[in-house]
């Protein structure tokens, strides 16, 4: 099965493929950015109580959990400063390249060769193509303490990686770290270059040791008006 973009291809896909859940689950007290707002689930309604139905009030902010960076989040000017509703969902479902670099040093960067000893191995990246960097970070998550190491010196991508990324044309890169970018790199070039480049960012992804080099992949944030970035649901088709 060729994982092409487009409806046909998509639809044969999900017909004959395995869906593969690459979100974390939202609960309190997981993993986030220390200036971001942290997670809360708040009961409303309820049986108990005698209400007819059930419902939570969720408090979260936009790069919660598994999420979608929007171009503005980092670009403050030009044709790339656009919110989250603005984004092409043409670019978020498609062909997906998975690239192992589990054995990247915790607080270092996934240089240029890296990726192209992979394209050296599995094929060429195209125009379009999604990438997404399993460091295998994931095996950090967890709520309260047990999940600090989650936010500490996790490894990222390097800025001309990223610019590798940009002239290849890729639409879309994710990890399975807090952010693209190496822990405690505040210049944050992978960011920068992604996003301006109008390719976007998944961050927080998770269990993608279960994907094989090429597979479908589907990321839709929430429609936000003026969102900096959104929670998503991945999910991946393999055959």
């Amino acid at each position: 099965m060729s994982y092409e973009d487009g409806a046909v291809e998509a639809l044969s896909a999900l017909a004959d493929g395995e869906v593969i859940d690459l979100s974390q689950t939202l609960e309190e007290g997981m993993p986030v950015v220390p200036t971001h707002a942290r997670y809360g689930h708040t009961l409303y309604e309820s049986y108990e109580r005698g209400d007819v139905a059930c419902h939570y009030r969720l408090t979260l902010g936009e790069h919660t959990g598994t999420h979608m960076d929007a171009p503005l989040h980092f670009i403050a000017e030009g044709d790339a400063h656009y919110d989250i509703a603005s984004i092409e969902l043409g670019k978020l479902i498609g062909r997906a390249a998975t690239i192992d670099v589990a054995d990247i040093e915790r607080n270092t960067t996934v240089p240029v060769e890296r990726i192209k000893q992979w394209e050296a191995e599995h094929g060429d990246l195209r125009e379009g193509d999604r990438v997404l960097f399993r460091f295998n970070w994931d095996r950090h998550w967890a709520p309260g303490s047990a999940g600090t190491q989650y936010m500490a010196d996790w490894p990222g991508l390097s800025g001309e990686a990223a610019e590798y990324l940009t002239d290849t044309g890729v639409a879309l890169v994710g990890c399975d770290t807090a952010a693209i970018d190496v822990a405690h790199d505040e210049s944050f070039p992978a960011h920068y270059e992604l996003l301006g480049n109008e390719t976007y960012i998944v961050e927080n992804l998770t269990a993608l040791d279960a994907l094989p080099p090429f597979s479908l992949l589907i990321t839709l944030p929430l429609k936000i008006e003026d969102g900096s970035g959104s929670p998503i649901r991945a999910v991946a088709i393999v055959d």
